[in-house]
Formats: structure tokens, C-alpha cells, sequence
């Protein structure tokens, strides 16, 4: 397997500056997280720099430019992020991908331990990183499933995941696997809550659905749905 190349620095230094009305959007979204939210601000687009410029050499993310990235994804790890738990003091990323919503979320949770869970080895490089260039010293990535993974360590508060693999096969793998967590947020498409309607009634038993959320990432963005299980 190639190993993963490193951050580009010549993509890096290359890279166009986001549109400055996407990055106003961008300020609004994390004013009730960060306050005030200029820092969190800097690192976020810091963060958006790395990943443009590691996408040119590994598929990290459809998103291929700023906006697309603002819209698509920072807009929906930030919305999503107000419904966190204050109390939830280590989260964990099911299949971080390119890290969203995990370092988004180390970014706008400095008090709270970040799991990043990555079983692709490329992209669990880039995460480990990323977390350093951005001196994330509340973010650890775990390399490999993470049913093997986080049965190493301490149940997290909350497991999120987001874009990973249908609902219905998603709870199945959790539960056969028996991974520990005190509640799962799945951000979900609109249709989420379809999905967990179908389910056959024992494996909706095994589930209690304790909240839903509908947000949107941003004007014209469609909606969204946010889905918080807790095993039965």
C-alpha cells in the first residue's frame, strides 16, 4: 500500500483565499460556540488549508474547493456541534475520514478529548497530521476498525458518525460488536428518520431513539437531521 505523501507544500502555498462572505458565514456559525470566535476562526481555516491541499494527493473529501468545504461540511460539523453535551467530555469520530466532524470539533472544544477513529491508514496520517500542524493536543487518532479499536479504551461519552455507512447497517455492526459509548449521534440526511422507522421491530429494540434534531448548515443547504440513540 503507498503510504500517504505528506501535506503538499506547494498545493499549500497555492491555495486561493476563501471567499470572504463564506467566511463571515463561517465567523456566524461558531459565535455561539466560541466566544469570541476569531481564534477558533483562524484554526478552522488553517485546518480547511490542509485539507484542500492534502485532497490534491489523497482522496480525503469530495470537497475540492473553499466553498464547497464551508458549505457541505464545516457549516454542517458546526451546526451539528450545538447539540453536544457540555458533559461529554470525550468524543469519538467513527470513521473520521478527513476529520469531519472530529478536528472540527477539537477546534471548537479545547476542553474535550477528541478520538479520532480512522481505519484507512492514509487518512489516519493526514488526521495525525493535521492534529499537529494545528497543535490539537486534545485530539488522538486510533488507526484500524473501531469496533477492535475502542474496545482498547475507555467507552467514550459520545460516539458521533457521520457519513459512514447506512443507518440499519451501522446499528447492527455497533451492537454485534458490543462497542461501548454513553450515547451515538448520527448526522444523518433528511430521510434519517425513515431509515430508522424501516428497521424490523427487534432491531429497533435494542435502540431507544432519545432526541432528534432538524437543522440547517446554511441558507439554500437543505436539511439536515441529527439522530441521538442510546442502547435500550
Amino acid at each position: 500500500m503507498t503510504p500517504f505523501p505528506g501535506i503538499p507544500e506547494q498545493a499549500l502555498q497555492s491555495l486561493d483565499e476563501p471567499n470572504p462572505l463564506d467566511v463571515q458565514a463561517l465567523r456566524a456559525a461558531l459565535s455561539p460556540l466560541a466566544d469570541p470566535p476569531e481564534a477558533a476562526l483562524a484554526l478552522l481555516l488553517q485546518y480547511g488549508r490542509l485539507l484542500l491541499a492534502a485532497n490534491t494527493v489523497v482522496n480525503l473529501t469530495g470537497a475540492r474547493d473553499w466553498r464547497t468545504l464551508i458549505e457541505s461540511h464545516f457549516l454542517d460539523a458546526l451546526a451539528a456541534a450545538r447539540y453536544v453535551p457540555e458533559d461529554a467530555r470525550r468524543v469519538a469520530d467513527w470513521g473520521s475520514g478527513g476529520g469531519l466532524p472530529g478536528l472540527v470539533w477539537a477546534i471548537v472544544f479545547p476542553e474535550k478529548q477528541l478520538m479520532l477513529v480512522e481505519r484507512t491508514g492514509k487518512k489516519a496520517d493526514f488526521l495525525q497530521a493535521a492534529a499537529e500542524r494545528l497543535e490539537l493536543y486534545n485530539v488522538q487518532v486510533l488507526r484500524g476498525q473501531g469496533e477492535e479499536v475502542l474496545r482498547e479504551m475507555p467507552p467514550p461519552d459520545l460516539l458521533v458518525a457521520r457519513a459512514v455507512e447506512p443507518l440499519p447497517r451501522l446499528l447492527r455492526r455497533l451492537r454485534r460488536n458490543r462497542v461501548r459509548y454513553g450515547a451515538l449521534f448520527l448526522m444523518a440526511g433528511p430521510h434519517g428518520l425513515q431509515d430508522w422507522e424501516a428497521l424490523e421491530p427487534p432491531d429497533r429494540a435494542a435502540w431507544a431513539l432519545s432526541a432528534r434534531h432538524r437543522y440547517s448548515p446554511g441558507p439554500g443547504r437543505g436539511e439536515r437531521l441529527l439522530l441521538v440513540f442510546k442502547p435500550a
